[in-house]
């Protein structure tokens, strides 16, 4: 009998050690959290160092908010190291602690009342996903012109006239973030990456705002599928330019009203903006008021968010950027906003 106890008592230590080893290893593999940023009064977005398991990353029992403030959605992002909390409103500039149930101490978080966000691809970015980006080719090969270049790792424009085209998504993160309002937009700037160009002359690129949906496709200078940016048709088949290669444009038709899209021009007349070019290998910041008012605009009507076409404008030799297909997730194209974290004019009201 004591052998007995003797044995059941070294199995039971047994089998606490493996436990205690198992459970010790299980946490140490769990994601840990870098950072959780306010991004409005009712969304926070945490990264995490590894990725998540939906069903750990969406149990709102895992996330508590003090003081006073409520959990009420949780989002794991495609990207599986993030995820979305949508929340009870949120004071700016009041501390609160997030408590995670794998983190003992807490972490502070404050809301400012001016937040800046990245819109791309990659894990670099805050939202990723949602963008097209291409280049519609002219050549004078007319067996090319039913041709797209979604998938191509570049973006071209040259003088003779092929340009490309970059839009961003912003619904689902606006929706999710509770900002609707377009006065809450400070700033826009978009940013590109210049791969190559030969020459260390100064040219310039312009911008346009696109009046017609259009769509990047999935070929590298192949045949198009239906529905793809091609020379002939902003939607191939299905909606041809109305001046092939998007060159119709009308004077006063700038993209600023809803009546000025889907109908008989291609771009806006106006030039949002330029940018000059000089020397390869960098990063180059597109920024005007103009811009700014142009993602004021695809706020209030998400539906006519077509982005911006590319042009050069000035100068003699192509220009190659990056697009969002290359490799290097830092180079390719994004679009940084600058905003009021709260409609200040619904706070106004509800002060009253």
């Amino acid at each position: 009998m004591k052998n007995y106890f003797n044995v059941a008592h070294k199995v039971l230590i047994f089998l606490s050690l493996l436990f205690c080893y198992t459970s010790g290893t299980n946490a140490a593999e769990l994601p840990k959290l870098l950072k959780a940023t306010l991004l409005s009064e009712t969304a926070i977005q945490l990264q995490f160092d590894g990725q998540l398991e939906a069903e750990t990353a969406e149990d709102l029992a895992n996330y508590q908010i003090a003081p006073d403030a409520q959990v009420e959605y949780a989002l794991l992002d495609d990207r599986l190291n993030r995820v979305l909390l949508l929340t009870s409103p949120l004071e700016i500039e009041k501390t609160y602690r997030l408590t995670l149930t794998n983190i003992q101490t807490g972490i502070v978080i404050t809301l400012p009342p001016v937040n800046e966000i990245t819109f791309g691809t990659g894990d670099a970015v805050t939202f990723s996903g949602g963008v097209q980006d291409t280049t519609l080719h002219v050549n004078k090969d007319r067996k090319t012109r039913n041709d797209n270049a979604g998938a191509e790792p570049t973006l071209l424009c040259n003088p003779t006239g092929s340009v490309f085209f970059v839009a961003f998504d912003l619904f689902d993160a606006f929706e999710d973030m509770g900002i609707r309002e377009p006065t809450q937009i400070l700033e826009a700037t978009i940013t590109l990456h210049v791969e190559q160009c030969e020459t260390d002359a100064l040219q310039t690129v312009l911008y346009r705002r696109v009046l017609l949906p259009w769509k990047e496709g999935r070929g590298t200078s192949t045949r198009a599928e239906d529905n793809e940016l091609t020379y002939n048709s902003a939607l191939h088949r299905n909606l041809p330019w109305n001046k092939r290669p998007a060159q119709a444009m009308l004077s006063g038709i700038d993209g600023d009203t809803e009546s000025d899209y889907n109908g008989s021009e291609d771009v806006a007349h106006r030039i949002d903006g330029t940018s000059e070019i000089q020397g390869a290998g960098k990063h180059y910041t597109i920024k005007s008021e103009l811009l700014t008012e142009a993602v004021r605009f695809w706020v209030a009507n998400p539906d006519y968010n077509y982005g911006y076409l590319f042009a050069l404008q000035d100068g003699n030799v192509p220009i190659i950027f990056t697009s969002k297909e290359a490799t290097d997730e830092t180079l390719r194209p994004t679009l940084t906003i600058r905003y009021q974290t709260v409609d200040q004019k619904e706070t106004s009201e509800n002060s009253k």
